[in-house]
């Protein structure tokens, strides 16, 4: 007759589980999920750190795009893999906004399905418009807007995104209305803003540096100049200080993966940015490698930020689709002088 054991040793036996589990973690490819396209500063997060935890972990780690929905098919993929061997590399918005504007649609308990491992990095944002905008400065930009639409138009991939809060502080700043205009993905709203559709937008620091010379920038985020950018002043500088939010990535797992088996892998994201080359990496595009001290402390910073998004929420959900056929009628008077 077999012998019942005592709490503590059940708590021990499964200690010595996820202690073997973590041991021989991961026992075959590791495959990092993106909820938006390879081109933004997602994509480039997680080449670098599919290439450095390739290195660390042994075993090769891929990455595999699953977009749409507002960064919710990516969500629910990695919901349903919980072995640890399906992560997700999210930002800002995918794994901080997204929960809280698009609650319905998402379909499940966020905050009981995700864990977040660590923050990877901090990614500052450019505000560009046209080479051909008939100002300088940022002020003198939207100074031009008030004397003529009275409105700012942004471009954005969905609602529910930081840019929407950077848009209506600016808006708000400026004495202008503010509307969007949606597309997909920064290729869509950089390929929007050359053509006239939108008057501004707010790209990360990776993207804005492949498009130098396409785009001009008006004002960078963050308290020093990038050193891409080094004659684009900050917000402060141009005028707006408190506004830009800053697009943090970070590695996420389905909660019913082993504490032991995170735990081994917040290590190991840790070890990755440590190396010389995502140092470089990083560097070369001015974002700032920002690791969590630990997954409670980036799930704790996490939960903070959708308080402050539920309180934005009205306010972003209630912004007005741009009317491009308006736009179409007030084109001419956009090419006027400051």
């Amino acid at each position: 007759m077999a012998l019942r054991r005592s709490a503590g040793q059940r708590s021990a036996a499964a200690s010595d589980v996820l202690g073997a589990d973590a041991d021989r973690y991961p026992e075959g490819a590791v495959k990092l999920v993106l909820p938006f396209p390879l081109g933004g500063s997602t994509g480039y997060t997680a080449t670098v750190l599919a290439r450095e935890l390739t290195a660390v972990l042994g075993q090769s780690v891929t990455v595999e795009p699953r977009t749409g929905n507002f960064g919710i098919a990516a969500l629910q993929h990695l919901r349903d893999n919980s072995d640890g061997h399906t992560l997700l590399v999210g930002n800002l918005t995918s794994n901080s906004m997204t929960p809280v504007f698009h609650r319905d649609a998402l379909g499940f308990d966020y905050l009981a399905q995700i864990a977040p491992i660590s923050k990877i990095a901090d990614f500052p944002s450019v505000v560009m418009t046209q080479l051909s905008a008939p100002a300088g400065t940022l002020a003198e930009f939207l100074s031009h807007l008030r004397s003529t639409t009275g409105t700012l138009v942004y471009g954005t991939d969905f609602l529910g995104a930081y840019v929407d809060v950077d848009a209506i502080a600016l808006g708000k700043a400026s004495s202008l209305r503010v509307a969007y205009h949606a597309t997909d993905g920064a290729a869509g709203i950089l390929a929007d803003l050359l053509a006239g559709r939108t008057d501004l937008a707010f790209i990360n620091v990776a993207t804005a540096t492949s498009n130098m010379g396409t785009f001009k920038p008006l004002a960078v985020y963050g308290e020093k100049r990038l050193p891409n950018f080094p004659d684009v002043p900050t917000m402060a500088e141009a005028g707006y200080p408190g506004i830009g939010t800053s697009n943090w990535q970070g590695l996420f797992a389905s909660r019913r993966s082993p504490q032991a088996i995170i735990a081994r892998l917040y290590d190991a994201v840790v070890s990755a940015m440590l190396t010389e080359a995502s140092q470089e990496a990083f560097a070369a595009v001015n974002a700032a490698i920002a690791t969590s001290e630990s997954p409670t402390a980036f799930a704790e910073e996490i939960s903070s930020e959708m308080a402050r998004w539920e309180r934005l929420k009205p306010e972003i959900l209630a912004l007005p689709q741009d009317d491009a056929q308006l736009r179409a009628k007030r084109a001419p008077s956009r090419r006027g002088s400051v």
